[in-house]
């Protein structure tokens, strides 16, 4: 059964190579980022999900606004909630739905940005192992 996840559940476990970005909008920790293309100089960034926004690049380590400088990770390990109905799989790929939440992505529907490490016991939860990056690189080598 594909997973679901809503986005204020996600929790960053650990992340890597943090660097300083703007938010342009508001963002939850564990949300995937893009730069922005409102401005077109690539200083802010933005949820992925937002129509003037890039494909996914960075994983935002905490909760910001527009206008907050936040740490964001090319690499890092999330923890989302799910829901019975909703349960992950390990080795599911992730992608990135219109809303910005996580969800399955067997079909190729949204930008792949990752895979399920693990699920938790109860099969409410799960770890995601996510590099949204990784999917860029190979499509410019490709």
């Amino acid at each position: 059964m594909a997973f679901a996840e809503t986005r204020s559940s996600n929790r960053v476990v650990r992340g890597d190579l943090g660097v300083q970005v703007l938010c342009y909008g508001n963002v939850f920790g564990g949300d995937c980022l893009a730069i922005d293309g409102t401005y077109g100089n690539g200083n802010t960034w933005n949820l992925s999900a937002s129509a003037t926004a890039e494909q996914p690049l960075l994983i935002a380590s905490n909760q910001g606004s527009s206008g907050d400088t936040i740490t964001a990770y090319p690499l890092a390990i999330v923890e989302v909630v799910t829901t019975s109905s909703n349960v992950a799989t390990v080795g599911e790929k992730v992608g990135v739905a219109d809303d910005g939440s996580y969800a399955a992505d067997s079909a190729g529907a949204y930008p792949d940005v990752g895979h399920v490490a693990s699920i938790g016991s109860d099969s409410l939860s799960a770890i995601l192992f996510l590099c949204p990056m990784g999917a860029q690189l190979v499509t410019l080598r490709a």
